[in-house]
């Protein structure tokens, strides 16, 4: 069956800079080439900061990694595009949308949730890990700083998508009610579900539900800890999580965040050609042909489509 593909997160952005790699043809998982099959390609590109990084270090660094994506080749030649509004996308080439992992950059000025979405950021990931200015992480018990509330509810007020993956409980919780009172959906970009691998990175019943009921969006992460607690894991777990999601009413919501260039994945998805045999292995199980192009596409597409214009 002919593919199309939305993948909602990967870390290529920030291999890209530190290796001086362009984005069409690199050894990472994530280059066009490697995307080529794919009859339609939309890329989150997360731009991360390391966290050997301060803060204000952060910053600069995060400003270098999206100049060298909007400097690349295939985006000055223009076989890729970055866009910042789905309602008038073009479909000829394949389409980079941006995000932003770690807001803990921000550094106390929440002038620069401004500067963000001028550079074509539309998805905000708040945390990361420990606890930073926005708040706490999924690693702590901590929810969001009032600082964070007020960053948070000022990147959402201008059109910018919170993203609850990394997030504590908490923090989530601040999230979710932040958007429910703009009537704004809220994602979590790269997360599985808790009950199928209990890390804290997954996401509990409850979270899921809240996503479903602001209209948001679930992508499926890859890495392998997040798929199996004990790492050991290939396609079969990836769907064990799908159908989990599936089960809890995720039929229009469910798409990939399949966290490349950022984790370990599982050998036979190791990069972003080799994403078909996920769809092999979903036609074996039964899954119709429509299901699936629902979550390689069309949900996100139709997500970005109503929220990111």
């Amino acid at each position: 069956m002919q593919l199309s593909l939305f993948d909602l997160h990967c870390d290529t952005a920030l291999r890209m800079l530190s290796s001086a790699k362009p984005l069409y043809d690199n050894p990472f998982a994530v280059s066009l080439a490697k995307a080529a099959p794919f009859e339609r390609y939309v890329q989150v590109m997360a731009l991360f900061t390391p966290s050997a990084l301060s803060d204000e270090d952060g910053w600069a660094h995060m400003i270098r990694m999206w100049e060298n994506l909007c400097a690349d080749e295939s985006v000055t030649g223009k076989r890729a595009h970055i866009c910042t509004d789905f309602a008038t996308a073009s479909s000829n080439s394949p389409t980079l949308l941006l995000a932003l992992e770690d807001a803990r950059i921000l550094n106390r000025d929440i002038r620069r949730i401004d500067r963000l979405y001028q550079m074509g950021i539309r998805i905000i990931t708040p945390l990361w890990s420990g606890v930073s200015c926005i708040g706490g992480a999924h690693d702590t018990d901590e929810g969001l700083s009032t600082f964070g509330k007020n960053a948070m509810l000022r990147a959402i007020s201008i059109g910018m998508i919170p993203d609850i993956s990394h997030a504590s409980e908490r923090s989530a919780d601040a999230i979710f009610e932040l958007a429910a009172h703009a009537l704004r959906p809220v994602i979590a970009s790269h997360s599985n579900a808790f009950a199928v691998c209990p890390v804290s990175r997954n996401l509990r019943d409850r979270q899921i539900q809240c996503i479903l009921d602001t209209h948001g969006v679930i992508g499926i992460n890859l890495y392998t800890r997040f798929l199996r607690k004990d790492g050991n894991a290939d396609v079969t777990d990836v769907l064990r999580h799908m159908e989990y999601f599936l089960a809890h009413g995720a039929r229009d919501s469910l798409c990939l965040g399949c966290d490349m260039d950022g984790s370990e994945l599982p050998v036979e998805l190791s990069d972003v050609s080799r994403l078909p045999r996920l769809a092999e292995e979903m036609l074996k199980q039964n899954y119709s042909e429509d299901l699936i192009r629902a979550i390689f596409f069309e949900n996100a597409y139709q997500f970005a489509k109503k929220y990111l214009n």
